[in-house]
């Protein structure tokens, strides 16, 4: 394969990735590894990677994009890595804002974006769009305390995937959503980020970084992929961080 590093096991990709981006790397190029010690979502949480059962790779982009754009490209991932299991697994995806890929309810899928210093010069400038999909993970496989709230594309349609395929696939379309939004703008982009938005209209559970905890209607996001919430007050809050989750309402009360 073109342009891939394929490693057994590494800590993270994200960091392989890094270090290969400031060694001068091209846009495209990817790690890919059969298990992670320690991969990392958002918000530094831990993300299970058992050995050969699921998709853990890095993809190194130097797109030509303003620094200010930048913060695009997670939720351009998200509709490119949606499209593809929607293809290739015949499955309903959805997206948590702003990097979490859900099926029938459960997560399946995450991104994680991190860039390289985005002082000097714009041709020195790159991303990393770490992408983590439980594959052909058995319910066994996950740790009990996420049997109920994680799922795999091999729990939802019963079949097998072979993962460097559908890795291939994946990056083949990041890339081409990418050169969209360079040469074309956000809008078609996030019209169908949004027909996959789970949150929309939904009550929600907003953690802040501060850990303040705020329930509100979700209101979707704006024209630069930003979350907005409407608490029940009627104030409206721009989430531009912290970790959002659905919850339920029930007589006008928040319930946990």
């Amino acid at each position: 394969m073109k342009d891939i590093l394929l490693l057994e096991t590494v800590d993270s990709t994200n960091r392989v990735a890094r270090d290969l981006g400031t060694a001068g790397k091209p846009h495209g190029y990817a790690v890919v590894a059969g298990s992670q010690l320690h991969g990392r979502g958002r918000l530094g949480k831990a993300w299970q990677s058992p050995p050969g059962k699921g998709l853990y790779a890095t993809i190194l982009l130097r797109p030509c994009l303003e620094v200010k754009e930048y913060s695009k490209i997670t939720l351009t991932a998200g509709l490119a890595l949606s499209q593809v299991l929607e293809e290739v697994c015949q499955l309903d995806v959805a997206l948590k804002w702003p990097n979490d890929i859900y099926i029938s309810g459960r997560k399946c899928g995450g991104i994680l974006v991190e860039t390289s210093s985005l002082q000097g010069e714009a041709d020195g400038h790159f991303a990393l769009v770490g992408i983590g999909v439980n594959v052909n993970t058995e319910k066994e496989a996950f740790l009990p305390d996420l049997r109920k709230s994680a799922t795999s594309l091999f729990l939802e349609s019963g079949k097998e995937y072979e993962i460097l395929s559908l890795f291939e696939a994946i990056r083949s379309r990041l890339l081409q959503l990418i050169f969209q939004l360079a040469h074309e703008g956000f809008t078609d982009i996030l019209n169908k980020w949004r027909e996959r938005d789970m949150l929309q209209g939904k009550w929600t559970q907003w953690l802040t970084p501060t850990g303040e905890v705020i329930y509100g209607e979700s209101l979707g996001v704006d024209n630069n992929g930003i979350l907005s919430v409407r608490d029940r007050s009627g104030k409206i809050h721009e989430v531009l961080s912290g970790d959002v989750s659905l919850t339920p309402q029930l007589g006008g009360r928040e319930i946990i």
